[in-house]
């Protein structure tokens, strides 16, 4: 009987630490990184195609037909027309806050945004776009780069800034 209950004891005390016994390097507290949030009605609704802008921090890129998509990391998506491949064209900024990478098939698009996975229809000829879907949580939240997490209701963490 003693046996049990220390063995219960134990499992009370296991469960008081932090992700089962695993730390984080950093305080929350003490974060040298700010959250970059937005509220869920603004993130769902702050996709749009705008003209072309610098490139600020490249990452992934895609090639589909003659469209090149380059990521910049948590902004969205720098579109290239790449008809001349020796001299690739920007033509416009797909802006889409905490979007990290793309899959494209008959021209829908499949965007990670922060937390969501976003499905677009883009017309490479006018580039509209379209939201066809959105399904809500499907990755993890975003974690800051020294692996503190932020939580507010009603927020969305879309990237990280340092202090």
């Amino acid at each position: 009987m003693k046996k049990i209950v220390v063995a219960i004891f134990c499992l009370s005390l296991m469960s008081c630490i932090d992700n089962w016994g695993r730390t984080t390097s950093v305080d929350p507290v003490w974060s040298r990184y700010d959250p970059v949030t937005m509220s869920r009605t603004e993130f769902e609704n702050s996709i749009e195609i705008q003209e072309k802008i610098p490139v600020s921090e490249s990452s992934k890129i895609y090639i589909i037909g003659d469209y090149i998509f380059v990521n910049d990391k948590r902004a969205g998506f720098h579109i290239f027309d790449n008809t001349d491949q020796t001299n690739p064209i920007k033509k416009k900024f797909l802006k889409i806050p905490g979007a990290t990478d793309i899959a494209i098939r008959n021209n829908m698009l499949y965007i990670n945004q922060a937390t969501d996975l976003v499905v677009l229809s883009l017309e490479y000829s006018t580039f509209n776009v379209e939201v066809k879907k959105r399904l809500k949580n499907v990755f993890p939240e975003l974690l800051s780069p020294d692996g503190e997490s932020f939580y507010e209701n009603d927020k969305v963490v879309v990237n990280w800034i340092q202090k």
